[in-house]
């Protein structure tokens, strides 16, 4: 790894199963730089996908009784980010989402810390206001048809693409065919959290080249 690369601690997620648990690595002695960790399907045709969805808000994970979404011009800014590196990709962005191929959610985990486990990925089931299947259609619940080990901390942004194609049924689940895990944004300084955010975005795709049409 170069100095150059140092800046960011990237870990591309292979999509074999791993034995061990991967932790979120301690940010004490890499000077507070932010982590990205990608995952995705290698089986999924990213070049086949035309349209995407992405909704205008960043839903909230956190101990609120109710939902919550991040919607101020700092939200709307990270939202931006996301599209243009969609659109240059070559997708295009849709206004409706039953007629897009792929949704993109985004969470920030404001509060609470959860474990992602291979066997049991459903780690939204502790919060009863994460993103639902049912927002996207009639599917039962989610499916990663990769490996999933994570530890979600406070200051985490959580992007995640579904896969819109796949078949609909209360008794299918919908698939997570790319997802990016951000960690170790938040410093006591508004503006440094809020850049870092932008470049740890533009990161996530950076090392994720199958993202193209």
């Amino acid at each position: 790894m170069t100095v150059k690369n140092l800046r960011f601690i990237a870990i591309a997620l292979a999509a074999v199963a791993v034995s061990a648990c991967q932790k979120e690595p301690s940010t004490s002695d890499l000077h507070k730089d932010y982590l990205v960790y990608t995952a995705y399907d290698t089986d999924a045709d990213f070049a086949a996908v035309e349209t995407y969805f992405i909704p205008d808000s960043i839903l909230v994970i956190g101990n609120n009784d109710k939902t919550e979404y991040w919607k101020d011009a700092d939200a709307l800014g990270i939202v931006d980010a996301v599209v243009a590196r969609m659109d240059a990709a070559g997708y295009v962005r849709s206004e409706d989402k039953q007629a897009a191929n792929v949704g993109i959610q985004m969470s920030f985990v404001k509060q609470v810390t959860y474990f992602v486990g291979y066997d049991n990925p459903y780690w939204w089931w502790y919060y009863p206001y994460y993103w639902t299947p049912g927002y996207w259609g009639n599917w039962g619940g989610w499916h990663y048809p990769y490996s999933v080990y994570y530890g979600y901390t406070a200051g985490s942004l959580l992007i995640e693409m579904v896969d819109l194609d796949a078949e609909e049924a209360a008794d299918r689940k919908l698939p997570v065919i790319w997802d990016s895990f951000i960690g170790g944004l938040l410093t006591s300084d508004e503006e440094l959290n809020q850049q870092r955010t932008l470049a740890a975005v533009e990161q996530a795709f950076d090392q994720s080249p199958y993202l193209t049409k």
